[in-house]
């Protein structure tokens, strides 16, 4: 969990870089069938580019049977199995949103500070595989795209830029149409192609229906991943006051004693939440969501873990 100080409102580098020492927590997200099909230093749960032959073995309880090679048990007398590896070299993209959104957090840190964290956390994991890492980076000034490498200077360089977005100064002005999730999702779409494990980690504050549709083009020929980052105060009406609100360019007075207000404020993060769900299980797209007051750790290892199932 991280400490309640400056790391809690932005992530040095440094932090970033020590996630690489956490990485051994996610092996509890494996099985044993994946562990006998896959190279690297620790199980996948996420499907390969490709499968290629590596040996012929005897059969042992417990192996697919899909899997006998009949030819080989015929003339050996005894049941043998083929065992085959997933193809060492993947892409594996982020999308990373660390705009003004995501600057908010009640519990030990901003949501920003805990997905630059899980970001880390597994392109630390894919990059020890040997798996090539890359993304786009979006920021209330920008978006800043990064092509896949095994190289660790690009990672370094991937990891330096979240660590500088993180700090970045955000005036709370509207979302611009060139730096919405939207935008973002059908630019990184245009270079990446298929057969990748694609990682979307935001609030999904700006979630439309163009999103949801470019989200469904990246689940045809890719394995994708929904992270949704929330706070528990984003779900849970605050006391009932008066309160003032701005986006920048206008402040208005929120009155929270309205019983309206009150069901209004609760139904905007719960139709997000469940539209997210739905569309996930519909589309077969991995869905996880983190709240800033959870072990992050554990509940993206948990989430792997079952969906390794």
């Amino acid at each position: 969990m991280l400490p309640r100080n400056e790391e809690a409102i932005s992530a040095s580098l440094e932090s970033l870089i020590k996630d690489k020492y956490q990485v051994y927590k996610l092996s509890v997200a494996t099985d044993k069938k994946t562990a006998r099909m896959t190279s690297g230093n620790y199980r996948s749960v996420f499907k390969g580019r490709g499968m290629d032959f590596d040996e012929v073995r005897e059969y042992k309880e417990g192996d697919d049977v899909r899997l006998v090679d009949w030819r080989v048990t015929a003339r050996q007398g005894k049941t043998f199995t083929k065992v085959f590896r997933e193809e060492k070299e993947r892409h594996i993209y982020f999308m990373l949103d660390l705009r003004s959104s995501m600057r908010f957090g009640t519990k030990q840190a901003f949501k920003s500070v805990i997905a630059a964290h899980i970001t880390a956390l597994l392109a630390w994991s894919f990059a020890e595989k040997g798996d090539k890492i890359g993304g786009l980076l979006l920021s209330d000034k920008a978006m800043q795209s990064f092509r896949p490498s095994r190289l660790q200077r690009s990672l370094m360089r991937f990891l330096n830029e979240i660590s500088a977005k993180t700090k970045e100064k955000h005036d709370l002005k509207p979302i611009e149409e060139e730096i919405s999730l939207q935008t973002a999702c059908w630019k990184l779409r245009h270079f990446c192609k298929s057969g990748n494990i694609v990682f979307f980690i935001s609030d999904f504050a700006d979630l439309t229906e163009e999103t949801l549709k470019c989200f469904a083009s990246f689940a045809k020929s890719n394995e994708v991943i929904l992270i949704n980052i929330y706070d528990e105060l984003e779900g849970t009406c605050p006391p009932p006051n008066v309160y003032s609100v701005t986006n920048g360019n206008e402040t208005l007075s929120l009155n929270m004693r309205s019983p309206h207000v009150q069901k209004a404020y609760v139904n905007y993060f719960k139709q997000r939440y469940e539209t997210l769900k739905d569309f996930a299980t519909k589309y077969g797209l991995h869905y996880i969501p983190v709240s800033t007051g959870m072990n992050y750790i554990d509940v993206v290892a948990n989430a792997l873990r079952r969906k390794s199932k």
